[in-house]
């Protein structure tokens, strides 16, 4: 799958029906991504370092230049009201699904929440382990070119549960200068009012130093695009993280048996992450392909 500059979705570019998959098929892609990736992470460092020297008005400068948004008029914090409203104004079976996926969200996190305990043996020794929830933690919800109201629960959620009393949430907004409105019910349906109108690298750096308006963290959690992914690379040891969880690949190999449908719906699933992700199906069945 590829995007193009205005954010569609198309298939690429064409099916290869040979004997062998050779590697000048699927060479270029993965060559084309390495480049980018080195690129990318020489503008990541540059981006936290600006951030951490110049704080607010780095953030203020580089959502003007990549996201076309004056934060010096709209603020970089999203107000309570609007993260209100947006519940008015989203589909009631949204909100029933936003209910059911917290319910079970909740109570799997419920379950899997470690303990502290401590132990004596017979000489009297005591060893065990003390779980105390971090103070304050941010959360980067994706904006771009999609958005995941499922990133606001998946990551709130299990924080809320744990006990941590602070968490900001950094959100890329759109040309209008807006948060998607299915994301922002989500997080009034958490009861998180914490949000901030800022996105990538930038997000990252603020909630890893802190800055004027962001106070830093001590973990970051949740997905992006590249750049996202390699600031958390670059910013983990000042802070902790969840993981790298930046463009995916994915490489399905099917005969004629298979599902065509659940190999696309498992591709879409990878290529919708970042324009920079692969969706690969190598299959023997001309049919599967079409």
């Amino acid at each position: 799958m590829n995007k193009s500059k205005k954010g569609k979705i198309k298939m690429i570019e064409k099916i290869v029906f040979e004997n062998k998959v050779r590697p000048k098929d699927y060479k270029p892609y993965f060559e084309r991504k390495s480049i980018e990736n080195q690129k990318a992470s020489q503008s990541v460092k540059e981006i936290i370092k600006n951030v951490r020297n110049r704080k607010d008005e780095a953030l203020k400068e580089y959502t003007l230049q990549f996201d076309h948004v004056d934060l010096a008029s709209l603020g970089i914090k999203v107000g309570k009201a609007e993260i209100k409203n947006a519940s008015k104004e989203v589909e009631k079976e949204f909100l029933e699904a936003l209910s059911f996926a917290v319910e079970r969200i909740t109570a799997f996190h419920e379950k899997i929440i470690p303990t502290s305990w401590a132990e004596e043996d017979v000489e009297g020794n005591f060893w065990g382990q003390i779980v105390k929830p971090i103070e304050r933690v941010g959360v980067y919800v994706p904006g771009g070119t999609a958005s995941y109201p499922s990133s606001v629960l998946m990551n709130i959620i299990p924080a809320q549960i744990a006990g941590v009393e602070e968490i900001a949430v950094c959100i890329p907004p759109d040309k209008n200068g807006n948060i998607n409105k299915y994301v922002l019910a989500a997080l009034d349906f958490v009861k998180e009012y914490e949000v901030y109108r800022v996105g990538g690298a930038q997000a990252i750096a603020a909630l890893a130093y802190g800055t004027q308006t962001i106070k830093k963290v001590s973990k970051i959690t949740g997905p992006g695009n590249i750049y996202v992914a390699l600031a958390k690379k670059e910013v983990y040891g000042a802070v902790d993280i969840d993981m790298i969880a930046g463009p995916s690949e994915i490489l399905i190999i099917a005969d004629e048996s298979a599902d065509s449908m659940f190999i696309a719906a498992d591709m879409l699933a990878q290529a919708e992450h970042d324009p920079d992700a692969i969706s690969i199906l190598v299959t023997n069945s001309e049919n599967v392909a079409e």
